[in-house]
C-alpha cells in the first residue's frame, strides 16, 4: 500500500525524535543513571538529555512539549538545539530557561507551550543548582532517612509570556540520595485516573522498593509498562531519569587520589595544556599572598608548581590533552600542601639521575625535580610515580624529602 504524505512526514518525525533523545548516558565517577523512554502510539513531545558540561559539573534537563504529532517533533527538535547552545555558554538554569523562552516566542505559536526543569549538579559537593519551568516535581528519595522529598519550587510554562519569573533553587544531595526527574506520563503507570493519586502512588513505589540502584528502578517502571499496555491505557509518553549519588562523592575520591584526607577542605583544578598554568597558579599564590608568605616563598612556589605541572602535561601525560592534569592544593597559616597526579603509566623515581654527578652534569634530565626537591620542605611520590605530593612550611623545618 503507498503511504500517504501525511504517513510520509508522521514517519519522518518519528525518526527526528529518536535522533534526539540520547540512547546512553555519560558516565562519571560519583553518581549512577539510568533512563526511560517510552513513547505512545502517537507522536509525543517528551525530551530529555543529560551533558557533562565540564570535569565536575553534570547537566540535567527534561521537558514536555503541550502537543503532539509533527508539530511536537519540529518544536523539541528546536529546543535540543537551545539547550544544547546555551548549556556550552551558561551555567545558570535560570538565565537558559529565560534565553530558551524569549527564543521560543519568536519562533512557536502561541498555541504551544512546553514544561521544562533544568539542573546542575556540581560532584564537587554534590550541589544540585535547578529551576523549574511548570513541569513536575521531581522527587529525592532519601535512603538514609527513608524518604521522599519533592522540589515543589515551580513557575509558569515556556513559550507563553515574555516576563516569565524564574529563579534557581539548590539542595545538597546526600550520599545514596537518588533523584527522580520524570514527565507527567510516568503516572500512568502508577494511577487509574488522578494525577494526584499517581504522584501518591509513586512516592510510595519508590519507598517500598527500597532503591538499589537506578537501572533496577527504571527496569521495574518498564515491567508496569506491560500491564499499562494490555488494557491499552497509554495516552502520553513516559520518560524518567533517576540519578542516584553513590557513597563517596567524587570531590572526596579526588581527595584520596590525591593524597588528602576527605574530611580537608581542597582547592581543586584540571588542566591540559601548559597554556593553563598561569591561571592554575594564580589561585595558590593569591592565597599565599592573603596570608602573607614572604615574596621569596611565593616566588619558589611558583617554580616549584610551574616545573612539576610542565612535567605532568609533558612527561606524565605525553602531551596528550585528551588526558587531564588534577591539582589540589590548601593553603594554611603554618603551611602549602600541593597533590599533583597526571593520567600517564608513572615513572621509578630512582630512574631519575642525580644532576649533580659528574657524569650527569650536560644530561638534561632531573634538574628541575632536583631545583624542587630544594624549594620545598617535602616531596612525595606514589608507588606509581603518577602523582607528587609536596609541602612548603611557611616557617623553617627540617627537610623530609622522600621519595
Amino acid at each position: 500500500m503507498i503511504k500517504s504524505s501525511f504517513e510520509n512526514e508522521l514517519e519522518l518525525s518519528w525518526e527526528i525524535q529518536k535522533a534526539i533523545v540520547p540512547h546512553s548516558l555519560p558516565r562519571m565517577q560519583g553518581i549512577e543513571m539510568s533512563s526511560i523512554f517510552l513513547p505512545c502510539d502517537a507522536l509525543g513531545g517528551d525530551l530529555f538529555d543529560v551533558v557533562q558540561v565540564s570535569e565536575d559539573i553534570m547537566a540535567f534537563y527534561i521537558l514536555d512539549i503541550s502537543c503532539q504529532g509533527i508539530s511536537s517533533a519540529l518544536i523539541a527538535s528546536l529546543a535540543k538545539v537551545l539547550f544544547s547552545h546555551n548549556l556550552s555558554s551558561l551555567s545558570s538554569p535560570e538565565i537558559i530557561l529565560n534565553r530558551i523562552n524569549s527564543e521560543l516566542l519568536k519562533h512557536i505559536s502561541s498555541d504551544f507551550f512546553i514544561t521544562a526543569f533544568l539542573a546542575f549538579l556540581d560532584l564537587h559537593d554534590n550541589k544540585l543548582t535547578y529551576c523549574n519551568a511548570g513541569h513536575p516535581y521531581p522527587m529525592i528519595y532519601r535512603k538514609s532517612e527513608k524518604k521522599v522529598v519533592s522540589l515543589t519550587e515551580s513557575t509558569t510554562f515556556l513559550g507563553i509570556y515574555d516576563d516569565v519569573r524564574l529563579e534557581n533553587r539548590s539542595v545538597y544531595l546526600k550520599p545514596e540520595d537518588a533523584i527522580l526527574f520524570f514527565t507527567d506520563g510516568l503516572y500512568t503507570l502508577f494511577r487509574d485516573k488522578d494525577d494526584l493519586l499517581g504522584r501518591d502512588c509513586l512516592e510510595h513505589f519508590l519507598l517500598k522498593e527500597d532503591l538499589t540502584s537506578p537501572q533496577k528502578l527504571t527496569d521495574k517502571m518498564k515491567k508496569k509498562l506491560k500491564y499499562v499496555k494490555a488494557r491499552n491505557d497509554q495516552k502520553d509518553d513516559i520518560t524518567a531519569i533517576v540519578v542516584e549519588v553513590l557513597t563517596q562523592s567524587r570531590r572526596d575520591q579526588i581527595k584520596l587520589d590525591l593524597g588528602f584526607s576527605s574530611q580537608e577542605h581542597i582547592y581543586l583544578q584540571f588542566l591540559s595544556y601548559y597554556e593553563e598554568i598561569d591561571s592554575v597558579l594564580a589561585h595558590i599564590l593569591k592565597d599565599m599572598d592573603h596570608i602573607g608568605y614572604s615574596d621569596e616563598s611565593i616566588r619558589k612556589m611558583k617554580l616549584t608548581i610551574t616545573e612539576l605541572l610542565a612535567n605532568a602535561i609533558g612527561h606524565g601525560n605525553k602531551g596528550d590533552h585528551t588526558k587531564k592534569v588534577t591539582m589540589g592544593h590548601i593553603v594554611k597559616e603554618s603551611d602549602v600542601t600541593i597533590g599533583i597526579m597526571d593520567e600517564g603509566e608513572g615513572f621509578d623515581i630512582n630512574d631519575i639521575p642525580d644532576p649533580t654527578l659528574p657524569e650527569n652534569l650536560i644530561k638534561d634530565r632531573g634538574r628541575g625535580l632536583y631545583i624542587v626537591s630544594h624549594y620545598v620542605d617535602e616531596m612525595i611520590f606514589n608507588d606509581k610515580g603518577n602523582r607528587v605530593m609536596i609541602r612548603k612550611f611557611r616557617t623553617t623545618r627540617k627537610k623530609n624529602a622522600a621519595h
